[in-house]
């Protein structure tokens, strides 16, 4: 019989966090260790809990501090929160290299969301004329997500050439922002859990390769994914897709 995989969700009282919980809760093989939040002293809290694996689902702004402290407690790190930068995941896999743990870090839990960026890429190298529409609701705090960050470096990877841009705008930013080349538009919206979709423009025809999140239960099995593979993951593992080796 396999150990049970002990968990604790940092974030907890948040909207994710309480799902994260349950779905820990009802899943095989998996133990809720520890329910903490903003304001808890988590590296303390863990050291002494001693969970197999820590999940964050708390904000942009912590998330940094959060991953660092969870891998100083010596507990291997499944980040669920966008808005790490280049320099705070250079950070952390060297954190991670120290201790000798793995940890993840995700930006978006969604398997169908890990096949649209699978599918961009493969466009991107036949097609390297694109932009990136993404809709998120209004407490998400970072933007561009980090779905479409994740997307237009892989996008700007694999395609042949960087089209000139001619167009000249009248309002700033009217054409959106820039990442890795790419345009990125963000939309802030209520009634909106996650949209994205990636337009490519080649003469005469378009492709539009789209992803919608219409409800959070579409995240439960890549959290479920990420927390069974972190005990076999070595370094700082980024995204799901690599997870589908790993697990």
């Amino acid at each position: 019989m396999k150990p049970i995989l002990s968990v604790s969700v940092i974030g907890a009282r948040g909207r994710m966090g309480r799902l994260a919980c349950d779905w820990i809760r009802e899943a095989n093989g998996l133990s809720l260790l520890g329910e903490l939040d903003l304001g808890d002293r988590i590296a303390e809290e863990l050291t002494k809990n001693k969970p197999m694996v820590a999940l964050d689902f708390t904000t942009a702004s912590s998330a940094r501090e959060n991953a660092l402290a969870i891998v100083r407690a010596g507990v291997r790190p499944v980040i669920g929160t966008s808005g790490l930068s280049t320099g705070d995941l250079e950070a952390l896999r060297i954190a991670l290299e120290e201790r000798q743990l793995g940890g993840i870090v995700v930006p978006n839990f969604s398997i169908g969301a890990v096949l649209m960026m699978r599918f961009a890429e493969q466009a991107a190298r036949l097609l390297p004329h694109v932009e990136i529409l993404e809709a998120h609701h209004t407490t998400k705090e970072d933007a561009p997500s980090g779905t479409a960050r994740a997307t237009a470096a892989r996008v700007a990877k694999a395609r042949s050439e960087a089209p000139q841009d001619r167009s000249k705008e009248l309002v700033e930013h009217v054409r959106g922002g820039t990442v890795d080349g790419i345009r990125v538009h963000s939309i802030r919206l209520p009634g909106v859990v996650a949209h994205q979709e990636v337009r490519f423009g080649a003469p005469g025809e378009q492709l539009s390769i789209r992803h919608d999140s219409t409800d959070r239960s579409c995240f439960r099995d890549g959290v479920l994914l990420a927390l069974r593979a972190a005990p076999l993951a070595r370094g700082l593992v980024m995204g799901l897709e690599p997870l589908l080796s790993i697990s």
